[in-house]
């Protein structure tokens, strides 16, 4: 009889745990963050972040060793191609002495915010060298 009373409480309270609180209440729900909109270094004179995905020793076959990175990234909307650290002040040197290349050439998705690339960073399932800092320094029109 004991046995009995007491499954008839946990019944009645909702002993089992199994309750969503999330369903009855949406602003309980966590949400996911929306994936960032990347920017093109070249339109802006202000600090940049670059979250590299894939770096590479700059010569022969270089491109190709870059592809999956690109396609990964492609794949999420985020159009891609090989550049040169050099390109964003202080992320050269940063990213040779992480891969020990003398002169590297990346894969890199460039935010204005460092909470962009940080979401980004968090969100994308690929691989990440570095996360650099800077401003973009080639292709500057006199």
């Amino acid at each position: 009889m004991l046995s009995a009373a007491l499954l008839s409480t946990a019944a009645c309270t909702g002993g089992g745990g199994d309750d969503d609180d999330t369903a009855a209440d949406p602003s309980v729900a966590a949400t996911t963050p929306a994936w960032p909109t990347a920017i093109d270094p070249a339109t802006t004179t202000e600090p940049l972040f670059v979250v590299w995905t894939d770096v590479v020793e700059t010569g022969e076959g270089d491109t190709t060793a870059l592809q999956p990175s690109i396609d990964s990234l492609a794949a999420l909307g985020y159009q891609t191609l090989p550049w040169d650290p050099a390109c964003q002040s202080g992320a050269e040197e940063r990213l040779a002495g992480l891969t020990g290349f003398a002169d590297p050439l990346g894969v890199g998705v460039v935010f204005a915010t460092a909470q962009d690339a940080g979401t980004f960073d968090t969100l994308y399932d690929g691989n990440t060298i570095s996360v650099t800092d800077g401003t973009y320094t080639c292709g500057a029109t006199s």
